[in-house]
This record gives C-alpha cells, structure tokens and sequence, in this order.
C-alpha cells in the first residue's frame, strides 16, 4: 500500500541532536577531600609512632630499695612509598577540527575528564593499594588504608549481619588500645550497611515533616559510649560475597602526603594528534593505625 512519504524513507532529514550532555558519574573522592595533606620529600616518606602499653599487674616497690630499670621503650618508625598515578590523553587533528556536540574542544574535554578519572584512581588507591617496592620494570605502590590496619581486624563468618552489637564491639577494639579521645570518629563502609547503621532503633530519628510529608529515618553520626562517629557510605570498600568491609577510622590520624601534587604536562606532538598527561606522586600517611579498625565479611544486604 503506497504510503506517500514517511521519515522511515528520509534519508536527508536533519538530525536532532542537543547540545546538552547528561553525566552522572560517580566520581566523588570523599577521603580526598576530608584527610588533610602535606608535602613528601622522597620516594620513601617516613614518620614516627609511639605507644605505651597500660599496665597488667600491680605494681610496687620495697621501702628504701635501690632503684630497679628496665628497657625503656622508643619511638619507632613507620614508612610508605609515594605512588605514581598518570592519566593521558590523545585526541586526533581531525576530531579537534569536526563539529561535536556539548563541547566546544575534545581536547579540553577529555583533558578535564582525565583529571577527574586521575581522582577517582586517587581516591581508590588511598583505601586499597598494597605496597610494592618498585623494583625495576615493576610500578611502585603504596599501602593504603585497608593493608595499613593491623591492629584491630577482625575476620567474621561469610555473610554475617551488621549489628549495633557490632558496631559497639569495633569500639570497644579500639578503646581498650588507645587514649578515650582518639577512639575512630568515621565509619566508613558500603551503603547497604550504611542504610543498616541508619535504622538501629537507639539512634535513629524518625518524623514527618508536616509540609513536605516526608518519614525520615536517618543517622549521619552515631553516638557510642566511645563517642560520636560520622558514617560515610563509600564507593570503594571491598563489596563482594564473603569479604564486605567496614573501617572505623580516626580522620585526623590519616595523612596525604604529595611529592607532587596533580599536574597537566603537555607531550611532545607526534603523528597527527595532540597529547597530554595528567600525573601526580604521593602517599598515604598513617600516623597511628591502632586508632582505627577493620572487620570484613558482613553479608552484601547488611
């Protein structure tokens, strides 16, 4: 049946393309943002720790005794690696010069989006990078968060729940081995969890607002007998069948330090493309790690 003319058969119809891009990438770097930074001096940056033990006994002297010693202890020293992270990128003549839509230059896009991936990386090595040496031929990689907590790790059943009991007990870890003001202020886990913490009946808060009409029931810091701790559903954390992770950490105890901070090198033209690249050098300080805790597999649902 003859139809006349319909767009299935237009071959020069224009097309409709909007000069809009839609872009909601998860691309956040909370740990990035809140640990503080400083500066790196070498590849291997170093820093000092010291802990007193309490006592586990009584202790007490004879009347008018000579004076006893015994081995004094020292401060002693702790290191991690600066770690190279690089992002390039390479963008033909010829897509430089062609009409894109939503941007103006594929260059200064694609160099605008290396920083933000040169983040993200950032970002992930802080919570899960495992120190190599740097060998020759072989990429030199620093400990992050995850391998630098030794102290208070605790292995539970493949798939066990995340309790307020749970919680309380990762407190009380970490209370029996540092000063009572430097117990963990950040929990940082999976969102699953996070949305578990939220409903513990001791703090969560639920009401409706009366214009909006909204139930929220929501906890954003937890208060423990060992004080307030903020929680933060991350992106990064370990997330599989078996191995779901959540970290109390004391923020002010967690360092970056940079031996130089991200940067944008234009490279050397060759062939018929434009090149640069985005790097930077630093490390992850630990400055005590027995202020922080990490127990691993919780069930993926909380």
């Amino acid at each position: 049946m003859a139809v006349g003319l319909i767009t299935y058969d237009d071959t020069i119809r224009r097309e409709d393309l909007l000069d809009i891009m839609g872009d909601v990438s998860p691309d956040e770097t909370p740990l990035m943002t809140l640990f503080p930074s400083g500066a790196a001096k070498g590849s291997l940056h170093e820093w000092t720790k010291h802990n007193v033990s309490r006592p586990t006994s009584v202790r007490a002297s004879v009347e008018g005794a000579d004076a006893t010693f015994s081995d004094l202890s020292q401060p002693t020293r702790e290191n991690n690696v600066t770690q190279i992270i690089d992002r390039a990128i390479r963008i033909s003549r010829t897509e430089r010069k062609v009409n894109v839509a939503a941007m103006d230059d594929p260059y200064a896009f694609q160099k605008a989006e290396g920083l933000r991936l040169l983040k993200m990386d950032m970002e992930y090595a802080i919570l899960n990078a495992v120190k190599a040496s740097g060998a020759s031929g072989v990429a030199r990689q620093m400990n992050g968060i995850d391998a630098f907590i030794t102290t208070n790790v605790t292995a539970r059943n493949s798939g066990t729940s995340f309790s307020e009991n749970e919680l309380n007990s990762m407190v009380k870890d970490v209370w029996t081995n540092v000063n009572s003001d430097k117990v963990f202020d950040m929990i940082l886990c999976t969102f699953p969890i996070k949305q578990k913490i939220a409903g513990f009946a001791a703090n969560s808060t639920r009401y409706i607002d009366a214009t909006e009409r909204k139930l929220v029931n929501e906890v954003l810091v937890y208060e423990s007998a060992g004080g307030s701790h903020r929680i933060f559903a991350h992106k990064d954390v370990r997330d599989s069948a078996g191995s779901t992770t959540v970290y109390g950490l004391r923020e002010d105890l967690w360092r970056l330090a940079y031996l130089d901070q991200p940067m944008f090198t234009e490279l050397a033209k060759i062939g018929d493309a434009d090149r640069g690249q985005w790097v930077t050098e630093f490390t992850l300080e630990a400055l005590e790690e027995r202020a922080s805790v990490k127990r691993t597999g919780y069930n993926q649902n909380g």
